[in-house]
């Protein structure tokens, strides 16, 4: 094992080694990300911390290398066993398993989470940002409990919770990071609760999507495939947070996954995740760039409307129309509502009657930070329940 460890140790001075203004400036960005809520958070930071989320495998691997590397120089110099005996400490060891890699695990969403935060508090608006944040809360918590419980996938309400988390994980890619789909048709509702209409309230439901016109790339097929492959593998995200093994209660190592199951979906796991995040960060840039072009003369052209198949990507085909459910139960037709030319996003259907987020520019300073202090406190504290379950603090 002497040559993987000189790789290693030579891949860790290549980062530093030379101190010049490539390597500064890349552990300076990346200090950005990692001191979260603490810098403005720019699309390059909130990129960076995403493909960190998707990085948790090799990061614990990293983590796993380093002790290893330094039980192997233990072992050396108390001449108490060689190189190939220097796993055998770790297998037991407390802080690695229950205090390093979880560390690994819930570090990224921590600081996605606190870039959310520091959003929130600087444009004063909950949403999108407190909505993101719930992503990586969510996340998180699902992934902590995993880590510390002994057999979550025994679970009915780990399963349930891994499910809905992935499911709203899925449907921010979509409608927030993407912009892929767009609302074409709406219904209208109004109900009264009273014949006489003094009660009453209106929502509105989406009866068809299509593809936004507005793209970089010609070839709607690309968008389609990128969007059913990051469906399917948005459940190797969360299941990449839960570690191989896990170190239960009787201080013996366990895989998280039995039988010879585990060595071939790990690996897999953590190579899906990094194909899905290519995918993902080539569309994500694309809306990014077309975001920045709108506001560029400089840029015109670098996008195009594309409407001559916007016929053929449309899901849904119901009539956009009003109706108005009476104290009586009696339905009556209403006039068919023209549909708006400009694609209305997902921002916009939000304030349509789905809900309507409060702004936070009527509050003070003090009482905006002590909002976003409790939900950071909310993130901590049930990791913490989670570890104290597990009887590991």
């Amino acid at each position: 094992p002497i040559f993987p460890l000189v790789l290693f140790l030579a891949a860790c001075l290549a980062t530093v080694i030379p101190w010049k203004e490539e390597r500064r400036s890349q552990w300076l960005i990346l200090s950005y990300t990692m001191g979260a809520p603490m810098y403005h958070v720019t699309f390059r930071d909130g990129f960076i911390g995403d493909i960190l989320t998707s990085s948790v495998r090799p990061l614990q691997d990293l983590a796993f290398t380093v002790f290893y590397v330094f039980s192997g120089l233990k072992g050396w110099w108390q001449q108490s066993y060689d190189l190939d005996a220097a796993d055998l400490p770790l297998e037991s060891n407390w802080m690695l398993h229950t205090v390093l890699l979880p560390m690994c695990m819930a570090s990224p969403l921590w600081w996605r989470f606190c870039q959310n935060l520091r959003q929130t508090y600087e444009y004063k608006r909950r949403w999108p940002y407190l909505g993101n944040a719930l992503k990586y809360f969510i996340a998180a918590e699902v992934a902590v409990f995993g880590v510390y419980m002994q057999a979550p996938k025994e679970s009915p309400i780990w399963l349930a919770a891994f499910v809905l988390a992935t499911l709203y994980q899925i449907w921010w890619d979509i409608f927030m990071d993407w912009e892929l789909l767009v609302f074409t048709r709406w219904k209208d509702f109004n109900i009264d609760l009273r014949k006489d209409g003094l009660y009453s309230f209106q929502f509105s439901i989406p009866v068809a999507l299509k593809l936004r016109k507005t793209r970089i790339y010609s070839v709607s097929w690309m968008y389609w495939s990128i969007l059913v492959i990051n469906i399917v593998l948005r459940f190797c995200w969360t299941l990449s947070f839960l570690p191989p093994h896990y170190l239960n209660r009787a201080g013996v190592l366990s895989d998280t996954f039995e039988g010879d199951f585990s060595a071939i979906l790990n690996p897999t796991i953590a190579s899906a995740e990094i194909c899905r995040r290519t995918l993902w960060g080539w569309l994500r840039v694309e809306w990014e760039a077309i975001k920045v072009a709108r506001n560029e003369p400089r840029l015109k052209g670098a996008w195009r409307d594309y409407d001559h198949d916007d016929h053929n990507s449309e899901i849904g085909s119901f009539v956009n129309s009003t109706k108005t459910v009476g104290g009586d139960g009696i339905t009556s037709e209403m006039d068919v509502k023209v549909m708006n030319q400009e694609e209305p996003s997902l921002h916009d259907s939000i304030g349509r009657g789905w809900w309507i987020p409060r702004n936070m520019y009527d509050m003070t300073e003090m009482q905006i930070l002590g909002e976003l202090c409790i939900y950071a406190t909310v993130f901590t504290g049930l990791g913490l329940m989670a570890a104290a379950h597990r009887e590991t603090l």
